[in-house]
């Protein structure tokens, strides 16, 4: 798009339409750094850079370029009320570009967590069914894989595959030396 830094605050050209020269949608994801079209209160719009994402398609926007990066005025936005500048794709394929990042994004997440994981160790309070952890009978689970188990009070925490049993269950480290027998449909299969 050819905008960078020089640009934030500036007003957006009137001749600029949703749909041809930016887009809006809800499902539509941003990075850091990215240049966005802001909208004002007054009706304005201007050029605005994403200096933050927290997640749940909510981004802090810079819009006044006054005394350096990250200092001047910024506003918190959902994505919906953020215009993405047009790259020559469709807005489906923005949308589907950015479904992607986010799955790719929270994958790496998954992959952080477990990395620091501990047999034992409760799950991120945060994980849910079928986005974070799935269980399912006909997971399959390799030797020394990270896994989700249920704990007698409905916890859930982190164990390690030990070794496959022929008759579909499995042995899983969940505490320092304990080892336990799962069935597969009863172990959580992180998604990563």
């Amino acid at each position: 798009s050819g905008l960078g830094d020089n640009d934030i605050a500036n007003v957006v050209p009137d001749s600029w339409q949703e749909g041809k020269e930016y887009f809006k949608s809800p499902r539509l994801g941003f990075s850091k750094g990215e240049i966005v079209v802001a909208f004002r209160s007054d009706g304005s719009r201007r050029f605005g850079k994403i200096i933050q994402d927290y997640g749940e398609q909510t981004y802090d926007i810079l819009v006044d370029r006054s005394g350096g990066d990250g200092e001047g005025q910024f506003r918190t936005e959902r994505a919906a009320a953020i215009g993405k500048i047009a790259t020559g794709r469709s807005l489906q394929e923005e949308e589907r570009a950015s479904q992607e990042t986010t799955v790719r994004a929270l994958k790496k997440q998954r992959k952080d967590v477990v990395a620091k994981a501990q047999v034992g160790q409760k799950i991120p309070d945060d994980w849910l069914m079928n986005k974070d952890v799935a269980f399912s009978p006909t997971s399959f689970f390799k030797s020394n894989e990270f896994v989700v188990v249920a704990n007698p009070d409905g916890s859930l925490c982190f164990g390690t595959v030990k070794k496959a049993n022929g008759d579909g269950t499995l042995e899983v480290q969940v505490s320092g030396s304990k080892k336990k027998i799962f069935f597969a449909g009863s172990l959580g299969k992180i998604l990563i």
